[in-house]
């Protein structure tokens, strides 16, 4: 016997259906109208997103040397994205962040939780917790949000992993578009801090949105393995390639 709950899902489901037959969504990349209502881009548009070779370097982008040469010695063991930052991602990320296109993050959230399903059905061992990376106050106070928490959340809500809400930012320093290799380190200098007391899983997931030379997971990271963390995945949307 279907629950309240459960006639009501039916029912949401089924005008949205309608709602998509009388005004079909516009694809966020191509504009034309997609095939099914419960996805943000069309066929088409699915099927031509450019693909990481993931199976090649075993889930793991500190393999390839495009990936490995514009990273700053990685303190982390490994590195898992959704795509390049490159477009589309970068468009999205962009309208997402400075935006406010809730659209965007959704399709994000979505890209990244199918990477993830995928990593796990490959039998790869999954972390014992997951944290991410962390705003400051102000900051999200200003934006409404942060994107690496709300991509943990997913990450979370799918794999079954409790999700540790432990990392602070500290201090509100410029953002870190823009600068170099040097400037991105001292920028991060003591940024990040955990309550005295923490003790971390042996196996933990970081998350962000992007990464870049590495400067903010390899500052974190050197924090969470002083609490107990020995092994580190970085999950995030993408990676920039190095020139």
């Amino acid at each position: 016997m279907k629950t309240d709950f459960d006639l009501l899902s039916v029912l949401v489901r089924q005008l949205q259906q309608l709602w998509h037959l009388l005004l079909p969504t516009p694809c966020l990349w191509c504009s034309l109208p997609v095939q099914r209502f419960d996805r943000q881009l069309c066929d088409a548009c699915q099927q031509a997103l450019p693909q990481l070779p993931l199976a090649l370097c075993h889930y793991n982008l500190l393999w390839l040397p495009q990936v490995a040469r514009g990273l700053t010695k990685p303190r982390f063991d490994e590195l898992l994205s959704v795509g390049y930052y490159r477009q589309p991602y970068q468009h999205w990320l962009q309208r997402w962040k400075f935006a406010r296109d809730y659209s965007a993050g959704d399709l994000l959230q979505r890209q990244f939780v199918e990477l993830l399903q995928q990593y796990q059905q490959q039998a790869h061992k999954l972390p014992q917790a997951i944290l991410y990376v962390p705003m400051h106050r102000r900051k999200q106070r200003q934006r409404g949000f942060n994107q690496a928490e709300l991509l943990a959340k997913a990450a979370a809500q799918q794999l079954q992993l409790p999700l540790l809400p432990l990392l602070q930012r500290k201090q509100y320093q410029a953002a870190q578009v823009g600068l170099n290799r040097k400037q991105r380190q001292r920028n991060l200098k003591a940024a990040f801090s955990l309550p005295l007391t923490t003790v971390l899983p042996t196996h933990i997931a970081l998350v962000d949105d992007v990464v870049t030379t590495g400067a903010t997971a390899n500052e974190i990271c050197r924090l969470l393995r002083r609490h107990g963390a020995r092994h580190i995945s970085l999950w995030t949307v993408a990676v920039t390639l190095s020139d």
